[in-house]
């Protein structure tokens, strides 16, 4: 998983927003095959947090995929339509959690 704090530079609107958060997650899914999400705030003009998932047969075929996700929105940034505030990233192989027990 990669979730990314993004604020958006300029925005006057909920609408500009969307404009730029839906441009980067049509993108990032269509060129790396993950899930992507906006996963809010709801309502502001600016903030924007979103969320990555990828699974993959490795766990270094996971964490490269989302180092790409991160290098290209770290290239987007210069584009001057927002700036990444913060950024998390966490990478589970299956020996992490087939162990694990349903609770």
């Amino acid at each position: 998983m990669l979730f990314v704090s993004l604020r958006v530079l300029g925005s006057r609107s909920v609408k500009d927003r969307r404009r730029v958060t839906k441009s980067l997650l049509d993108r990032i899914r269509g060129r790396w095959n993950v899930s992507a999400m906006d996963l809010g705030p709801d309502g502001s003009w600016s903030e924007v947090f979103l969320g990555v998932a990828a699974v993959a047969s490795g766990v270094q075929m996971t964490d490269e995929r989302l180092n790409s996700v991160f290098s290209f929105l770290c290239a987007e940034e210069e584009s001057g339509e927002f700036t990444i505030i913060d950024h998390w990233r966490e990478v589970n192989s299956y020996d992490d959690i087939s162990h694990a027990k349903n609770k």
